[in-house]
């Protein structure tokens, strides 16, 4: 944007400038708080209101590779757990003390919205992001404390990376991982990735969505592309 008044251009600059140094104060602030708290990255997401969401269309590959429940019984992500299903995907460490209960929470009341849904169509899943530590028992007894009564999976550490990579949500320290979650049909290989703690009624609508694009590629197979253009453009089915 242009000024036509030098003492316009001088105010622009010295508010940018005001601005770069609360940001920078700001940025040293929370570096010193992650010293001394390793949650704070989530502690400050959750302060500032990162409930709000954004979608996404995301390419999302769905690994195949050994892995573990919580119940000690090896499974595979993409074959297994999944399948064909509409899957709701989000990423966990059993010691988060902040955004994962929470955000297990948001997806525990979700799942009572969508319990209407079979199991042969519709799956949560809950991948650790600190598989060294995330033993089966420790994700069995957070799962239990927090009422979530689908799959969760660790592994080996390079399986997990590798998975959480082809999915775009690993992350090199697990405190630093931002609230996401993925939904999508692995039938139709159509996914989406939702920034943000998930809302209950935004998540229920997205699987809604899908099961209206498996009902329409059943009765016009041509009709798959519009409605995937519709939801990744206008959230939704039009």
């Amino acid at each position: 944007m242009s000024f036509s008044k030098s003492l316009n251009r001088a105010g622009a600059g010295m508010a940018m400038l005001s601005l770069l140094t609360v940001t920078g104060c700001s940025a040293e602030s929370q570096n010193a708080d992650q010293k001394s708290d390793p949650h704070a990255a989530h502690r400050a997401a959750l302060e500032t209101g990162d409930a709000r969401h954004e979608m996404v269309s995301a390419d999302v590959t769905l690994s195949d590779a050994p892995m573990v429940d919580q119940d000690g019984n090896p499974r595979t992500l993409a074959s297994d757990v999944v399948g064909d299903r509409i899957v709701v995907v989000d990423f966990i460490f059993t010691s988060c003390q902040t955004i994962c209960p929470v955000t297990t929470s948001l997806l525990g009341e979700a799942r009572k919205r969508l319990e209407h849904i079979p199991d042969s169509q519709l799956a949560f899943v809950s991948m650790s992001i600190d598989s060294n530590t995330d033993t089966p028992e420790r994700l069995a007894e957070f799962a239990a404390r927090h009422r979530a009564n689908w799959t969760f999976l660790t592994g080996e550490k390079a399986t997990m990376d590798a998975a959480l990579t082809e999915m775009d949500a690993y992350s090199t320290n697990p405190e630093d991982h931002a609230p996401m979650v993925l939904i999508g049909d692995a039938q139709s290989g159509h996914f989406v990735r939702v920034f943000g703690l998930p809302d209950p009624a935004f998540v229920e609508s997205r699987v809604q969505d899908y099961l209206t694009m498996r009902e329409a590629r059943c009765d016009d197979p041509g009709s798959q592309e519009h409605v995937e253009h519709a939801m990744d453009t206008h959230g939704g089915p039009q």
